[in-house]
């Protein structure tokens, strides 16, 4: 096999030499064409003008860096008329008209820039032996022309944020082919409905519960069927319920001194009065802020004049005047601590006869522990009062009585996603209090609701339900359906969700965060469109696979009413 052949170039180029020197291989070229047609009228060229050097990178070859040094010919057109009196010859399928590099060149770097970022990507590039900046990998980027938009007829449509709680954008899922169908740069009803009219073969549109893409399905594809995401139907109703324990703090407070073993509140040291005076106090002055704020803003008073006056930042002004009755005053709790995922496993090793906090120290060192060893004695101190009686977990987190957040995300769970100290907790909570277990019974029924999608029957017992518990909380949210109530019906009943939505939301935050104030939405469009993945529908058994490779290794988290993330929330509804 010759050189040319190896490099695979076109057959009206041949090597003249190559050259090898420390910054690598130079191969020189030159065209053997007997003749060239003029690019303007197509005529022959009638012979050659004058000779000149291209020098042309392509992609590495043998690990070294390849550069290609073209012989063009500049050739006279013979046709008097053509306003193109000389022009010089193309090879095409190699390089185009004036470009530095090969067309192979080219896109081995736009596949590198899509998959990664500019800096990264001209980082692999040049240990490649392909040297390039980050400026150009994202031109050639952006280079790319966007995919064609397909056909979709299952649409899963949220927001993705540019900038969290100031900025939005709007991504639209094929939930039947398992891909991203388009990505916009702001979240508008304007736009999504464009997007819809677009796409008339849209049969159902998942959604959560937000009015803009409500308005926008309606209007956009008023021929779809539009389903509301069991995700944030659990999500919102485990709000209502954060809500009704917000309002019944003491029966969870009640609850936990009864697992500890203790009916009456610790009594109260001379530095705990102090501080709940200079606690009371501080809340009285905010109230007397939010009072003065409010009567400056009525009396006319604009909004900056108010914050000199009061002598507080503008923004704070404004958070003031979002609400017009004073704050409620809610004590912080710590509510995590490096050793409370091993309590349990010190009360058990206590009960056992483990007393020297050294040894238990040890002990869950092995487990993955990384505190200290006097947080260890601070708690085998705690345990020591009850002498030869058992002791539980909850004798130690008495001071940490599980918030309304926390105790709502525990109730929404299923009972075999929970831990044995959070089923313990519910159980006396439900003792403790007949409202509090109606609440849990509810929740369970509407989790089940969900997960089995019984449909409008069982989403009208489970209503008729909540009316009948003179749960106030529960029944705001469930009025609060009615203003949706077909979608809110088709999500109990269909088995579309907007899973595989969030899903490619982690993808497209990820993307952006890589790639952060580089090109702005062009680039992060085409990463999030032309990436490799992009058009792979992966199948069931596929994604069962990538779930088990992706599963994060066990870990002790035995805290039963430690802080929870909001997502556990919606677990049954998957």
């Amino acid at each position: 096999m010759d050189i040319a052949s190896f490099l695979a170039l076109p057959p009206t180029l041949t090597v003249d030499r190559v050259e090898r020197s420390t910054q690598g291989l130079t191969v020189h070229l030159s065209a053997t064409a007997s003749a060239v047609s003029c690019p303007r009228c197509g005529t022959a060229g009638s012979r050659v003008h004058s000779r000149y050097t291209r020098t042309v990178a392509d992609l590495t070859c043998v690990g070294q860096r390849l550069t290609l040094n073209l012989l063009v010919r500049k050739w006279i057109c013979p046709l008097d008329g053509c306003p193109q009196r000389i022009f010089a010859e193309q090879f095409a399928g190699l390089v185009r008209r004036y470009a530095r590099m090969t067309d192979r060149l080219i896109k081995a770097l736009q596949s590198i820039g899509v998959t990664t970022n500019g800096a990264d990507g001209a980082n692999l590039s040049s240990s490649l032996a392909m040297l390039t900046t980050a400026k150009t990998l994202i031109r050639r980027v952006l280079e790319l022309p966007l995919p064609k938009e397909g056909s979709v007829r299952m649409a899963g449509i949220d927001e993705w944020a540019w900038k969290k709680g100031a900025r939005y954008g709007t991504i639209l899922v094929d939930l039947e082919h398992r891909r991203i169908a388009d990505l916009l740069p702001e979240r508008s009803v304007e736009s999504s409905t464009a997007w819809f009219k677009k796409h008339a073969e849209v049969k159902m549109v998942s959604r959560d519960r937000g009015k803009i893409f409500r308005e926008a399905a309606s209007h956009g594809a008023p021929q779809a069927k539009q389903v509301v995401d069991r995700f944030h139907l659990q999500k919102n109703f485990a709000e209502a319920l954060e809500k009704f324990f917000g309002h019944h703090k003491r029966v969870l407070k009640k609850a936990a001194r009864q697992l500890a073993g203790k009916t009456l509140p610790p009594p109260k040291t001379t530095a705990t009065r102090h501080i709940e005076q200079e606690r009371k106090r501080r809340y009285a002055e905010r109230v007397r802020r939010h009072k003065q704020i409010w009567k400056l803003f009525r009396a006319g008073y604009r909004k900056e004049d108010i914050a000199q006056i009061v002598g507080i930042g503008s923004r704070s002004v404004y958070r003031t005047l979002e609400h017009e009755q004073p704050p409620t005053r809610h004590r912080r709790h710590w509510t995590h601590h490096l050793v409370d995922p091993y309590v349990s496993y010190l009360a058990k090793r206590w009960n056992e006869g483990c007393h020297t906090a050294r040894e238990l120290y040890e002990e869950i060192v092995a487990q993955g522990y990384t505190g200290s060893l006097r947080a260890i004695e601070r708690i085998v101190a705690q345990f020591r009062p009850y002498g030869t009686k058992a002791v539980t977990k909850q004798a130690i987190t008495l001071q940490k009585v599980p918030s309304p957040r926390t105790t709502a995300l525990m109730i929404v769970r299923p009972e075999k996603s929970r831990t044995a100290d959070q089923t313990t907790f519910i159980d006396q909570l439900c003792k403790s209090d007949p409202t509090a277990a109606s609440a849990y019974h509810l929740a369970q029924a509407f989790g089940s609701l969900l997960r089995n999608r019984e449909g409008k029957p069982g989403l009208e017992q489970w209503k008729g339900a909540v009316q009948a518990s003179g749960i106030p909380e529960l029944i705001d949210f469930v009025e609060g359906l009615a203003d949706d109530a077909e979608a809110v019906i088709n999500g109990c009943t269909e088995p579309w969700s907007n899973g595989m939505v969030e899903g490619f939301l982690n993808k497209v935050k990820w993307i952006k965060r890589s790639s952060y104030g580089q090109a702005g939405f062009p680039l992060l469009q085409r990463r999030v469109l032309l990436h490799p993945k992009a058009s792979e529908a992966l199948s069931k058994e596929q994604r069962r696979r990538s779930c088990r490779r992706s599963a994060p290794p066990p870990h002790h988290d035995a805290s039963g009413t430690g802080s929870l993330p909001m997502s556990v929330a919606a677990v049954s509804c998957a």
